[in-house]
């Protein structure tokens, strides 16, 4: 890795030394904020336009309207939310021609020669940590941003980190996209898998019928195809208000608990004591019955241990004679019956009532447990790969992240492209 030959301290802890002939600014002395354009839209009004031109938030595109509120080549940056904090997702975003900003992106326009490119790298890199204020809803108001300090190369510098960044940044993002397909086609293969175990079983010579339900398609002769309502009981989720919750209780499992089939615990909230009726049981399924996000609504996580939790989402609890795991795995292909039954058009959700009348195939009780046993095993592998998958794109964004702030604070000096 090739150094310039002199340093000197930038003054500015997530910069450090800076070559010694690079400036170190404010954010205020190297763009025009044109905050006093953006106007929010409420998401009613959004859906009474003719989509056409891109709408902005903290989080980047978020919907399209048919009229624009800026036509320029800026760059945005998220004004509020976790993600201030976390870094989960890009923080800044180029925006060029119409479009719309809405008020949780501030909007920043370089001044003369300072390069769009390389102020978009910098910008991405850069620490805000000592300037976001609030801990529930982080903020990072304008007055704060403009305090933020930037290295500053010559011009023509500018232009040619810019110009490696890019070069080089698409070359990983390639490899990153590779990866994701290739999780992509692996959960299409997990589907795949777990749907035909459920619906056609094991024995690949049985004698078929058909079920009269279109995402199930034919069955084994002897199976039998039954709303859910006979299969177990449904509990509709913990009603409770912010003064409820508390350090250390209950925890109450929610949709976000549910992640890729499986409960997560690193978003919790906890309440002091619930009714027994609604604490879950190991082998209950917790199934996520409304969220802003149609593709959301319908995943579920299996409870496979005890806890001391209830459910803010619904949950399933099966009769005794159904293979709980087996009950899960059905819960992994239904989804498509779902949309269907979602009860209004601007909340996604299930109800009871309608989710007691999904129609799932169920298999004699011994081919149960040969089928959850023989899914655990398949969909473990395909798990292994997708994780293997999702570590090396890990990686190579890690390696991204530190090839752009070591080429935007001076620490690699770039040569060619």
């Amino acid at each position: 890795m090739k150094k310039y030959d002199e340093y000197k301290d930038s003054g500015v802890a997530w910069i450090g030394d800076v070559p010694k002939h690079w400036e170190v600014k404010q954010l205020k002395w190297l763009f025009y904020n044109l905050d006093n354009l953006r106007e929010p839209i409420s998401a009613d009004k959004r859906e009474r336009t003719n989509p056409q031109y891109e709408y902005y938030g903290a989080s980047g595109v978020i919907d399209k309207i048919d009229y624009y509120n800026v036509d320029d080549r800026v760059l945005l940056i998220g004004e509020d939310g976790a993600n201030l904090v976390f870094r989960n997702l890009p923080l800044i975003y180029k925006a060029e021609g119409k479009f719309w900003v809405n008020n949780h992106a501030h909007i920043l326009k370089p001044m003369k020669n300072v390069d769009y490119g390389y102020m978009y790298y910098t910008l991405e890199a850069a620490d805000y940590s000592t300037f976001i204020t609030g801990s529930a809803q982080p903020k990072l108001s304008q007055s704060n941003l403009e305090l933020q300090t930037l290295p500053v190369p010559p011009y023509y510098e500018q232009v040619f980190i810019a110009t490696y960044l890019d070069t080089h940044c698409a070359k990983i993002d390639n490899l990153i996209s590779i990866q994701q397909k290739r999780i992509a086609l692996l959960q299409e293969l997990k589907q795949s898998v777990i749907t035909h175990a459920v619906t056609k079983g094991l024995n690949p010579n049985v004698e078929m019928k058909q079920s009269g339900v279109e995402w199930i398609g034919d069955v084994p002769k002897h199976w039998e195809v039954m709303p859910l309502k006979f299969t177990g009981t449904f509990g509709n989720g913990l009603t409770y208000s912010p003064k409820d919750v508390v350090d250390n209780g209950i925890l109450v499992l929610r949709s976000s608990n549910i992640q890729n089939s499986s409960l997560s615990f690193e978003d919790n909230v906890y309440v002091s004591k619930v009714s027994r009726d609604l604490l879950v049981n190991k082998g209950d399924i917790i199934i996520c019955s409304r969220n802003g996000s149609a593709a959301l609504v319908g995943k579920s996580a299996f409870v496979d241990k005890e806890l001391n939790a209830t459910f803010g989402a619904f949950m399933m609890r099966y009769i005794p004679n159904i293979e709980k795991k087996y009950g899960f795995y059905l819960f992994q292909t239904a989804i498509g019956q779902y949309k269907g039954y979602f009860s209004t058009t601007t909340i996604n959700q299930l109800t009871k009532t309608t989710i007691d009348e999904i129609k799932v195939p169920l298999a004699m009780a011994e081919e149960q447990a040969a089928i959850a046993s023989y899914l655990d095993h398949k969909c473990a592998t395909i798990d292994t790969s997708i994780s293997n998958a999702q570590h090396q794109i890990d990686l190579l964004q890690e390696y991204k992240q530190s090839l752009i702030t070591e080429v935007v604070t001076g620490k690699r000096k770039v040569t060619d492209n």
